[in-house]
């Protein structure tokens, strides 16, 4: 069967529709926002986890030669790929460095879709994986996820009544927004109905480094024609490097390949350069990654604590193992949390709203949030859960 999905998909590539439509966001601009307010929007990493001081010495001695302001190769620098290959567990010939995971995922998408597949996703999932693929044409087949897992027995009496989804899309670890991660056995099962389906798994995993509690999981077996993963080092190394990367089954490469002919070509030289050159010496990745760790478990665990004690019985919150926000929900159904925001905005705090991480709209979630915790300080967490408490407050 993944033969099949191979061919199928190669004869495919060739021509692309043009009606693509934009869809999915996080919300409207925010307006009526106090002076200095604490943004618990999530998704940037802490400063002080951030490598700088490496970085600089590593970009400093790849700037010693020339050539590395030069051209680069399409797929990536070799050091780099092998790094990424090795900790991937694949040959590097798998390999395509991006810029960033987005890109990745672009990359993939116009690579497999054509207008009118049927994407499933997670619900709720991250927004502007969801533009990336309303850009090809694509439709979205939700599968309910939860702190409780993804409703694979749903899914599954959707792919026997009929459905046929071209790919799956889905963040494993910490997913984005519930932070919930999908369990060793939904991985292995997934990757068996992708290969009776012949539908495509595409694992995009930027938190997975960042778990600081439970136990790990492993990624989606890329031993699998049907399993493609994407990845970045924006949560680790930084998101201004814009470096990532497709790990991909033989078969998709040179699709992949061709595509990104026609685009940008290949990754900056010198910042691929810099990396290799940061990574070279063995452990240096996970020492770093170590420190965002121990940050990422002290802040989230106050912001938790915070919202617990102002707010006892009225959020349903779990906590996270690792990540970088954590998703809540109000015990009463009858709580509208849009009110909650507006209130929370004039007292100087930000969040994001559940509803805009719905793939069918901004209709579902509304008695969820999404609220983030990496970039901001100890006093801030404290001081923005009492801020989303006092509007918590008022607006019931």
């Amino acid at each position: 069967m993944t033969q099949t999905l191979g061919t199928d998909l190669h004869s495919l590539l060739s021509h692309r529709g043009t009606d693509r439509q934009l869809a999915g966001g996080f919300g409207p601009p925010a307006t009526g926002l106090a002076e200095n307010t604490i943004r618990l929007l999530g998704g940037v990493p802490a400063d002080e986890a951030l490598p700088t001081a490496e970085l600089a010495e590593a970009f400093k001695e790849a700037l010693t030669e020339p050539a590395a302001l030069h051209y680069s190769v399409l797929p990536g620098i070799a050091p780099l790929r092998e790094w990424i290959g090795a900790r991937e567990g694949v040959d590097d010939g798998r390999i395509l460095v991006t810029n960033g995971a987005l890109h990745a995922l672009n990359l993939i998408f116009d690579a497999v879709l054509e207008p009118g597949d049927v994407v499933a996703v997670e619900s709720p999932t991250f927004p502007l994986a969801l533009r990336e693929a309303s850009y090809y044409g694509a439709t979205f087949l939700p599968v309910r996820t939860s702190e409780n897992g993804l409703d694979l027995d749903g899914f599954e009496e959707q792919l026997r009544a009929g459905a046929r989804p071209k790919l799956f899309y889905v963040i494993p670890d910490f997913q984005n927004p519930t932070g919930s991660t999908l369990s060793a056995e939904a991985r292995t099962r997934l990757v068996g109905l992708a290969e009776q389906y012949g539908f495509l798994i595409v694992s995009d995993n930027p938190y997975k480094e960042l778990r600081f509690g439970g136990t790990a999981v492993d990624d989606f077996d890329l031993g699998s024609d049907n399993v493609i993963r994407a990845n970045t080092f924006s949560k680790t190394l930084g998101p201004g490097l814009r470096l990532g990367w497709i790990a991909a089954p033989q078969w998709l490469i040179p699709a992949l390949t061709r595509i990104r002919s026609t685009q940008d070509q290949h990754t900056s030289l010198v910042t691929q350069t810099a990396v290799a050159r940061l990574l070279r010496s063995e452990g240096t990745f996970d020492r770093i990654v170590a420190g965002g760790q121990k940050l990422y478990r002290e802040r989230s665990s106050i912001l938790v604590d915070r919202l617990e004690s102002a707010l006892p019985g009225q959020l349903q919150i779990v906590r996270p193992e690792g990540g970088i926000f954590l998703w809540l929900r109000a015990t009463d159904p009858a709580v509208d949390l849009a009110d909650v925001q507006t209130r929370a905005r004039g007292l100087g705090v930000d969040f994001s709203l559940g509803r805009y991480f719905d793939p069918t709209g901004p209709v579902g979630y509304l008695g969820s949030a999404r609220l983030g915790f990496s970039n901001q300080t100890v006093e801030n967490l404290v001081a923005g859960a009492n801020r989303f408490a006092e509007a918590f407050t008022q607006a019931t």
